[in-house]
């Protein structure tokens, strides 16, 4: 089993972090804000999902959860960590990519303190190009390491609805982990070894493309749903 930091305690972060300890993985998760802290170290969900609560509840119990905001700590305990935090859409249309950069700069503060190699995957949404061009060198700069060397970072996109997310990480149409060296993403590939469904190992730009039109498709159907009714 893994030891597994999740950075972002929002709604994907969280049932990420409920249905990895489940399986039996040890979670720290990483988030500024108190209150997710403070339902995650009382063994309770900081979202509204069904069946997260159990699950961190059965995991808190067992001693598999824990949440703390000290990045530093949380790299050192983990060997693998996902970020989860948001991009929202500007109001020109682009993304907002802050919250990736806050989390990548303390990432590799915390990863220059490290020895052992690291991996971090990234399950944010992100433009083609984004996982490549700004989060591996964000974390570059703030460690002084060197991405392939010290550290890999990987793109596994989540494709998770509300009210039925428990099931859909359990059972997904597939797979898609977006990498640059399939044989050092082995550990990321393990996570998924109990899932029936395909696993694809694709170029990370791939992986974000896929994720990006997969969100595009399913606003398309809504948009031609009210349309014709």
């Amino acid at each position: 089993m893994k030891s597994i930091s999740i950075f972002g305690l929002g709604y994907v972060g969280a049932t990420t972090a409920a249905c990895l300890a489940s399986r039996g993985h040890r979670i720290i998760g990483v988030d500024p804000n108190p209150l997710k802290l403070e339902r995650i170290q009382a063994g309770l969900s900081p979202i509204v999902e069904a069946g997260v609560e159990e699950m961190i509840a059965n995991a808190h119990a067992r001693s598999l959860i824990s949440a703390t905001c000290d990045s530093v700590s949380a790299i050192a305990e983990s060997e693998i960590s996902f970020v989860s935090v948001g991009t929202p859409s500007q109001r020109n249309g682009k993304l907002d990519l802050s919250h990736i950069r806050k989390v990548c700069a303390d990432i590799g503060a915390s990863l220059r303190m490290k020895n052992a190699f690291h991996w971090i995957v990234v399950r944010s949404t992100v433009l083609p190009g984004t996982t490549e061009n700004v989060i591996a060198p964000a974390i570059e700069m703030a460690s002084g390491k060197k991405a392939g060397r010290d550290f890999l970072v990987c793109f596994n996109p989540e494709f998770l609805r509300e009210g039925t997310a428990v099931d859909d990480f359990f059972n997904p149409p597939f797979t898609i982990i977006g990498t640059d060296d399939p044989a050092k993403a082995a550990p990321i590939r393990d996570l998924h070894n109990f899932l029936s469904t395909p696993l694809y190992l694709i170029p990370i730009p791939a992986a974000e493309m896929i994720k990006y039109s997969c969100n595009a498709f399913h606003a398309l159907k809504v948009a031609f749903a009210n349309e014709i009714g």
